[in-house]
């Protein structure tokens, strides 16, 4: 059986790109409530910020651990959904749970064991998207676009809903958002019939780590993600220290939402048949630019056309997927997902581990060395694109010989 399977009737394929862009929605609900309200939630039982932070960053940085050994066996038993099942099942179990555990080290096993759970759920999710569009040519942006907009609804009516209940529903109204997608699921067709219905070969990830344009983008897309980590930690801080008001910057974070919803409907249309490599290309360019407007402490009013360039972030997210889809056979996207995840994951904890001490040194100049940063990324990116225009990877036939 060929590697890409003959596209699905129009109506089909509608119905397919619906039901996904559903499981996105319904995924990313729960992360409007948890990653906002669950560290305002440990703070109300007592726990200090210093704390806080090392138990909502645990999952992080477990993520180097678990998410591999998961993703690969999804692909080895050509079971994404059915694994995506469980972790959702699993994460939405133990979060039911949270309000019993107390103290900081039962807190601290619990948010350990929450991991091996929760870190694989976005990464299944996007494994099973990526598998979509590499057999039925599916758009991927406007599938996911539904995660970011379910997040909103979810802050909001999360929000409003803490309000009038009170912060101790959180981890119930958490667990609730995690069951959502259970309610999905079941409606969306098995992975194992997308493209060769075989298994993956025992062994056979470690040929993905020998395709040099893969490795060179999945590094270089961590890379520039990463060069988002001063932002992240100090943008608000130093903002409310100029004295803007809490308003102008949550419209700012409102700004940066909306173009990333934008950049996510148009960014395949507006590649049409070139290489993703020219989306995340691109969108590197005009990252490096804001890092440069950013390290001179541009004035408020510049600040607003600024965030609109948050949306090249999710545009470059898009071309990796992208690529994974053109470049990776569907049996193994899941695994591809998994090393990405393991090289962005060590990375993004490195860049945001340092961000406060460079903070501290350097001010809005330590966005010249996030510049750098993404910088080097692209460079890598130019070099994985002269690479893969020497057409089928190496590893192609090689795999096709092992499952063969």
């Amino acid at each position: 059986m060929s590697e890409l399977a003959v596209a699905p009737p129009r109506a089909a394929a509608r119905g397919l790109s619906a039901k996904v862009s559903l499981l996105y929605a319904a995924v990313y609900l729960h992360y409007g409530v948890f990653g906002v309200f669950v560290p305002v939630w440990l703070t109300h039982r007592g726990l200090q910020p210093d704390r806080v932070g090392l138990l909502i960053s645990a999952p992080m940085l477990l993520r180097i651990l678990f998410v591999a050994p998961v993703t690969g066996l999804a692909d080895r038993l050509r079971r994404i959904r059915e694994l995506l099942f469980l972790c959702l099942a699993g994460a939405a179990a133990l979060m039911a749970g949270l309000s019993l555990v107390q103290g900081f080290a039962a807190l601290a096993i619990f948010f350990v064991v929450f991991s091996v759970a929760w870190d694989p759920i976005p990464i299944l999710a996007d494994a099973y998207a990526v598998a979509t569009v590499r057999a039925h040519s599916l758009d991927f942006g406007r599938m996911r676009v539904w995660g970011s907009l379910a997040f909103i609804l979810a802050n909001l009516g999360g929000g409003r809903l803490i309000d009038m209940m009170g912060i101790q529903v959180v981890p119930g109204l958490t667990a609730a958002l995690l069951l959502a997608p259970l309610l999905v699921i079941p409606f969306l067709p098995p992975d194992r019939h997308f493209g060769d219905p075989k298994p993956s070969a025992k062994g056979e990830w470690k040929l993905l780590l020998r395709d040099m344009p893969l490795m060179l983008v999945i590094g270089a897309t961590s890379l520039i993600g990463a060069s988002g980590g001063l932002f992240a930690v100090s943008s608000a801080i130093h903002w409310t220290a100029k004295g803007y008001s809490a308003g102008f910057i949550g419209l700012l974070s409102g700004i940066g939402i909306a173009s990333e919803i934008c950049v996510l409907w148009v960014s395949q249309w507006l590649l049409g048949a070139r290489s993703p490599l020219w989306l995340i290309a691109i969108g590197t360019v005009l990252i490096i630019v804001r890092w440069v407007f950013m390290a001179f402490d541009p004035p408020q009013a510049m600040l607003v056309p600024l965030q609109v360039l948050q949306g090249c972030g999710i545009g470059i997210l898009a071309g990796l997927m992208l690529f994974i889809a053109q470049r990776v056979p569907v049996h193994l996207v899941s695994t591809a997902q998994g090393i990405n995840a393991v090289a962005l994951g060590v990375i993004a904890a490195a860049a945001t581990a340092g961000s406060g001490y460079l903070w501290q040194a350097c001010g809005s100049l330590g966005y010249l060395l996030m510049a750098l940063i993404a910088t080097i990324g692209l460079s890598l990116i130019v070099l994985a694109l002269i690479g893969s225009r020497r057409g089928e990877p190496a590893w192609s036939a090689e795999s096709k010989a092992t499952t063969g």
